[in-house]
């Protein structure tokens, strides 16, 4: 999911008595066709599933918008159930093909191996189902509905930060998770980044609370010629426990493989990006591994290593520019990668020399970028990121080997 919750413009365009809606992002007035549905008492349905009733709207992504809705397929005596329906827009053949990936994904993961540990910590897919618009069908998932993203998880704390103590414990779940993808599900995320990573809620009856809230005092909408401007609902408050049970989201980008495959398309957020995507010298699980390493400072330092854009108006993401900041923080990349490399000989020279020297940062390290820690427990970090922050993807360690990392357990002195 994006990170802010922006206002949507809302055109309507009923199919049947459920309405399916071209939606407009306010601020950049870009007019897309991911497909949405209208909130008011909208029964999400399609002849073959259940009824759930929109209840608010959650948030949006690239390929789609999620909806909170209340499930109505339950015994009139049974508790509330609330559930997430992601619409997936298909106006493209390539978002067709992300929606029908991510189901494919989900379903896999889903069935696996549910006694594995990793397993509790990946979004489960519950049901899915098919809307048909004038656009065509769109795919719905049912997914469990979630807290937040990590990055707003992280606000939750003094300077939006998380404490190391706290980020401990949520990377044993995150390497938990990643290690269940790679060696039993042998699915590349290939899309790792806060956004990705959920929070999930600490009481269910959270939904209902903001549900009945929705109803009976709706957030701010504006009318806009023959259009509504909806505001998406998903700030559930200040956190009740203070460490969050993670769920890994977002599988629509994801790669299924086997062992010793390398893959050559492009893949991962710009500045998660790691090497042997930007040189295209072949990708596999360790790139989630490299998209970890370079996370930990936004969680930790609420700031990042990397800040590919051009040196031109300083928008766009730039490779040459990501390879420099690698470059100050790792050295020099080795001849042996930059040969596998089919983008290598746009950036280096024929020898291995990066082609703009002068982009390369001085003073950049992982020491000196980090804070938050002093002494052997900043030592014992900067050598556990190390583990995963390498250019060779080869020499990364798996998730499995960096569970057993002593800086995740142990306490050291701070000098």
């Amino acid at each position: 999911m994006n990170k802010a919750a922006p206002l949507l413009l809302i055109d309507a365009a009923f199919v049947q008595s459920r309405a399916l809606v071209i939606i407009k992002d306010s601020a950049s007035e870009i007019l897309t066709h991911d497909m949405a549905l209208p909130k008011d008492n909208t029964e999400l349905c399609s002849d073959s599933h259940p009824k759930q009733r929109v209840a608010t709207k959650l948030g949006y992504g690239a390929n789609s918008i999620v909806w909170l809705a209340r499930d109505l397929n339950r015994w009139k005596w049974s508790a509330e159930k609330y559930v997430a329906i992601k619409v997936k827009a298909t106006k493209s053949s390539k978002r067709r093909g992300s929606a029908e990936n991510e189901i494919e994904i989900l379903q896999h993961i889903n069935r696996t191996n549910p006694k594995h540990h990793g397993w509790h910590f990946v979004r489960k897919l519950t049901d899915t189902f098919n809307l048909e618009s004038p656009y065509g069908g769109h795919p719905c998932l049912v997914l469990e509905p979630l807290r937040e993203p990590l990055w707003l998880y992280c606000s939750r704390y003094i300077g939006g930060v998380i404490p190391p103590d706290v980020l401990k414990i949520l990377l044993q779940m995150i390497l938990l998770a990643l290690g269940y993808l790679h060696t039993e599900c042998h699915v590349i995320h290939a899309d790792l980044k806060p956004d990705n990573i959920m929070i999930r809620i600490e009481d269910p009856k959270i939904f209902e609370k903001d549900a009945i809230e929705e109803y009976n005092n709706p957030l701010p909408e504006k009318q806009l010629d023959d259009r509504t401007i909806y505001l998406s609902r998903n700030n559930y408050g200040p956190l009740t426990r203070p460490t969050g049970i993670i769920q890994l989201v977002d599988f629509d980008l994801s790669v299924r493989s086997t062992p010793g495959k390398l893959h050559y398309d492009a893949i991962q957020g710009e500045k998660y990006r790691a090497p042997e995507v930007i040189l295209n010298s072949g990708y596999s699980y360790s790139a989630d591994i490299w998209s970890l390493g370079v996370m930990l400072w936004d969680l930790l330092e609420k700031k990042s290593h990397f800040n590919p854009a051009s040196l031109g108006d300083g928008t766009g993401y730039d490779a040459l520019t990501h390879l420099a900041q690698i470059t100050a923080l790792l050295g020099h990349a080795p001849q042996d990668l930059l040969k596998k490399g089919r983008r290598s000989a746009l950036f280096y020279q024929e020898h291995g020399e990066l082609k703009d020297p002068s982009r390369i940062p001085s003073n950049f390290n992982l020491e000196s970028t980090l804070t938050c820690m002093a002494g052997e427990e900043r030592r014992r970090f900067v050598d556990f990121a190390k583990r995963m922050m390498t250019w060779r993807p080869e020499d990364r360690s798996t998730a499995k080997e960096l569970l057993d990392d002593p800086w995740l357990y142990k306490d050291f002195p701070q000098d």
